[in-house]
């Protein structure tokens, strides 16, 4: 049974190690994030088309994207995917790691939520409530912020993220005492990075309803 002091070193000794594996969370995200947005960004642009086949295109795309749970796309990605694709005639090797079929996985469900939010967004940016559709950033950062804690499922094909990382300190230490302790030192790293900006995002959302007077 180990103390409260042993259990102490031992999440100091692996804390570098630990936020190596975090900050792969955090770099999955952006790319999700970046991926889904501009695909979102995409569609719905073409959602707000006057070409009615762009329009049942881009809602079919979008319905597509928000019907699949992003861990099953993560195992197609994973299988289907190869870790290198040679192109013949620029004689190059594309490398595709793990870490970015983790992210390209995650971008599909960003893709369904910039889709339907920014197509609100732009619409209320061309009829002029220009304070309505600046809503939209807050509710992007929150929506970033859940695809950071979603990020962690990325353990499950093998990236060396944090939720990944705290296994391989149990498997190092031979203690399965430090299960605990590890894991729950893990959720601190989620709530530090995620609580503050949370709080962040509504007092910015909060101060554009009020400026717009949304709010009373």
């Amino acid at each position: 049974m180990m103390d409260s002091t042993e259990i102490f070193q031992h999440l100091l000794t692996w804390t570098p190690f630990l936020l190596g594996g975090f900050a792969m969370n955090i770099w999955i995200s952006i790319v999700a994030m970046v991926t889904g947005t501009a695909i979102g960004w995409a569609l719905a642009s073409l959602r707000l088309s006057n070409h009615p086949q762009r329009v049942k295109a881009s809602l079919v795309a979008t319905e597509f994207s928000r019907s699949i749970p992003t861990i099953v796309f993560q195992f197609y990605l994973a299988f289907m995917l190869p870790s290198e694709i040679l192109l013949p005639y620029f004689k190059t090797i594309i490398s595709f790691p793990v870490w970015i079929k983790a992210a390209l996985a995650l971008a599909i469900a960003v893709i369904g939520f910039t889709s339907d939010n920014l197509t609100i967004a732009m619409d209320e940016w061309k009829k002029g409530n220009h304070h309505a559709a600046f809503l939209f950033i807050p509710s992007w950062t929150s929506y970033a912020l859940i695809i950071v804690m979603a990020s962690s499922t990325a353990s499950i094909i093998g990236v060396s993220e944090l939720v990944s990382r705290c296994n391989t300190v149990i498997n190092a230490t031979g203690n399965t005492a430090l299960m605990l302790p590890v894991y729950l030192y893990a959720c601190l790293f989620f709530f530090c990075f995620c609580y503050p900006l949370t709080l962040l995002m509504r007092r910015i959302s909060r101060q554009l309803k009020l400026r717009y007077g949304m709010e009373s």
